[in-house]
């Protein structure tokens, strides 16, 4: 008798924000056996439903790497799509460059308010007491335009979504202050935002 076919699925791990999880890698070993010999295998489908009135992080802001400066300086991340990251006079930075991003999933027509939380400032910590601040937090939108009535407390304004089917981003970005002689590290913070929908 000939080899025959035996199939073991291999699932993929699930992320954090999966939104279809529906094929699944299927290795199939030959191996002698037994004429009509018989396997079964299954997958699990998976999706998510965002319902209307609800945001979704897509990406976290980054500055990029920095040499270590002599003198204070500071980072300008515009909320671009692309962004960009300006830096004063006698810092020197590479690497990525990009605005923290979130979807709103509502309604076209509907109005929907944004504020960060934080207080107008965001700490970066490296561990072992060093750290550095971001403020001046700046907004940009895709899929909506501004509105009268932002309201006490809503400091990033509010806006009418103008998409068909609801979905709109937004994008935030900030000035990051280096000290003279910041110590080496990898710093992080987080940014706080909330979103009202009327």
């Amino acid at each position: 008798m000939g080899p025959i076919t035996s199939c073991k699925p291999c699932l993929p791990a699930q992320g954090p924000r999966a939104v279809l999880a529906l094929a699944a890698a299927v290795p199939c070993i030959l191996a002698p056996g037994q004429a009509r010999a018989q396997d079964t295998a299954s997958a699990d489908a998976l999706t998510v439903i965002q319902t209307p009135g609800s945001i979704a992080k897509t990406a976290d802001m980054a500055f990029g790497s920095i040499v270590q400066p002599n003198a204070a300086g500071t980072i300008v991340l515009t909320p671009a799509s692309t962004a960009n990251c300006t830096a004063s006079s006698g810092l020197v930075r590479s690497g990525v460059c990009r605005a923290a991003r979130f979807n709103i999933y509502g309604k076209r027509n509907w109005k929907v308010r944004i504020r960060e939380t934080n207080g107008g400032t965001v700490t970066l910590a490296a561990g072992a007491g060093n750290s550095m601040t971001m403020d001046a937090i700046t907004l940009g939108t895709t899929g909506m335009t501004s509105a009268n009535g932002g309201g006490s407390g809503w400091n990033l304004g509010r806006y009418n979504i103008d998409t068909a089917n609801g979905i709109t981003e937004f994008r935030l970005g900030g000035t990051l202050h280096v000290g003279a002689a910041q110590p080496a590290g990898v710093y992080h913070g987080t940014v706080l935002v909330q979103i009202q929908f009327n």
